[in-house]
Parts: C-alpha cells; structure tokens; sequence
C-alpha cells in the first residue's frame, strides 16, 4: 500500500490501537515531510545490507574543520562552520559553491553512527544498525513444562542475531 500525506491520518487512526509507542515514529515522520528540501551539498545514501548504511556528502572545497557532524534525538546533523566568504577573488565564473548549509538526516532508535571520514571532498558516514537486547528474540519456559532444551534454542526464521532463553 503506498501513502500519501492525507492518507498518512487515516492510516494512523486504523492502527493507533495497534501500536504501541509508535506514535513518536509518526510524529519523526511528519517533521521530515515538513522540512525544507534542499538539494545543497549533493549526497547519497548507500543501503549495504538490512543493518548498515553508508551516507555520502560531496563537500569539494570544504576543510575538515569546517564541517561539523553530530546527533541529537536520532537525527544526524550535517553542517559547514563557513560564516565569511572570500571578497578578495574576483570570479569571471563561479561554478563551485561553498555556502553554508545543515543537513539532517533523521535515524531510527536503531541506528547509530559507527565512523565519520573526510577524504578527497566527500565525506562519508557510516551507519550500523545496534539491536538492544529487549528486541532479540527471547524464549521463555513456561513453568511446568517439560521441553527440549535444543527446541528453546532452536532459531529458523529470526531475523536478529542473538538470541535469549529465560528459564
């Protein structure tokens, strides 16, 4: 099913009683579909595997100190420290920009920023993804049974690695 912006309510009130705790996870949603969208500086986002993700911000020109990478409330921050710009050059063309900007790229609970690197004009933040201990699969007996203990640790279709068995 595909959403737009006036179904996204009448998605949310069908499965409100559903979903518990994910009323944050739509209001996240909302405030990106709110943000301004700016195409400055040119980036990518690399999907690698279910887990982990590689961000690419081409930053030609730009020093390593005047880039600033951070996160706050599941939000990577993005931003160049460029206040001043250069009057002593006088261009026949300006091709190259260099102006400030902030880009924020919002992340799940999930997610994490696992190495921050500036090479040749592109900087690249990766990604990974941390599955906290509650959401592993956890197995637990049920008192008064008896079971195979290879039966409570067996794992076909997880999807997370780990698992946890509670006696």
């Amino acid at each position: 099913m595909k959403f737009t912006t006036q179904s996204l309510d009448t998605f949310w009130n069908d499965y409100a009683p559903l979903a518990v705790g994910l009323d944050e996870m739509f209001n996240r949603l909302d405030a990106m579909h709110h943000s301004v969208n700016v195409n400055y500086p040119p980036y990518n986002i690399v999907k690698h595997d279910n887990s982990n993700y590689t961000v690419e911000v081409a930053l030609a020109g730009f020093k390593p100190e005047e880039i600033e990478v951070f996160t706050e409330q599941n939000v990577l921050t993005i931003a160049s420290k460029v206040e001043e710009r250069d009057t002593s050059r006088q261009y026949v063309h300006k091709g190259l920009s260099k102006r400030s900007f902030t880009r924020k790229i919002q992340l799940s609970d999930e997610h994490r920023v696992s190495s921050v690197d500036f090479n040749h004009g592109l900087l690249t933040v990766d990604i990974e993804r941390i599955i906290p201990e509650h959401q592993k699969k956890t197995t637990w007996s049920i008192p008064g049974v008896k079971t195979d203990p290879q039966f409570l640790t067996e794992d076909r279709d997880s999807n997370f690695p780990g698992e946890n068995t509670v006696k």
